[in-house]
């Protein structure tokens, strides 16, 4: 007997992990209207019926029932619905080790046609509610998700290794994204000096430790977003902000818009 083994594939495996924001279902009408959207997430709209409509890089895309639609995170888009449409939705992220989105670098939106059947299953599990369909509503996620790559023929590359020192630090920001996470601090968290980490972070993660803190927080900033109770003055303080002004002003740089803008733009 003969068993072959790779060690480095098994540790991705138990990384890689599709991470569900939310899966709800939606009637859209006119006011499913947002300029100029970027999202830190992927969002996969499973449309049943009606017509709408997404704008991207200079191209529009009619979006209409029977096939599902998937707009990859980090992607400029703005979006309207001059009539209605029934969709299930879902926002999701496929989360490397370095906590980026793994298809947060491609810039198309990928149209799955003809998917009727498939379709109607999903909100018929959704409506139904129950763990076994919630088990198969993932299934279906991952599937199509892996149906987009195959029919683009897009590689997430190789699987990427990183010394110890850094993903001590990449486990340190991804638990606790904050605005105190300075080279300064990390260092001594890390019992090293910070010139040691920041040459060794951006020698491996290819970006600096500065703007991979202050993407994780804004990144963070968005998933906090998504809870309705919390206000903007809350999930400032929790980031580590000195006050909700400076917040707002730096997300504005980063995202476009103000947060309590982008929080209507993250709905459906």
């Amino acid at each position: 007997m003969e068993i072959l083994q790779n060690s480095l594939l098994n540790k991705e495996l138990n990384r890689v992990n599709m991470n569900i924001l939310e899966v709800s279902f939606a009637r859209i009408d006119s006011e499913w209207n947002m300029q100029h959207v970027i999202s830190p997430f992927i969002r996969l709209y499973y449309a049943q019926s009606g017509e709408a409509c997404i704008e991207y890089s200079g191209k529009t895309l009619r979006m209409t029932g029977g096939n599902i639609y998937l707009i990859p995170s980090n992607l400029e888009f703005s979006y309207w619905c001059d009539s209605s449409m029934y969709k299930l939705y879902a926002h999701i992220n496929l989360l490397g080790y370095n906590n980026y989105d793994l298809l947060s670098n491609y810039n198309e939106c990928i149209v799955l046609a003809e998917k009727q059947k498939e379709i109607d299953a999903i909100i018929q599990q959704w409506h139904q509610g129950d763990l076994l369909s919630s088990i198969s509503i993932k299934t279906s996620l991952y599937q199509a998700v892996l149906e987009a790559l195959f029919q683009e023929h897009i590689s997430l590359g190789e699987i990427e290794e990183y010394s110890d020192l850094v993903k001590r630090a990449l486990q340190i920001i991804k638990s606790s994204p904050h605005q105190s996470l300075t080279a300064q601090r990390l260092a001594e968290l890390l019992f090293v000096s910070p010139s040691q980490l920041q040459k060794k972070f951006r020698q491996e993660m290819k970006v600096s430790l500065g703007q991979y803190v202050n993407e994780q927080v804004m990144f963070a900033a968005v998933n906090l977003m998504r809870f309705p109770e919390k206000s903007i003055k809350e999930i400032s303080d929790t980031l580590g902000f000195c006050d909700q002004f400076h917040f707002s002003r730096r997300f504005c740089e980063y995202y476009g818009m103000p947060p309590s803008q982008y929080r209507k733009s993250i709905l459906f």
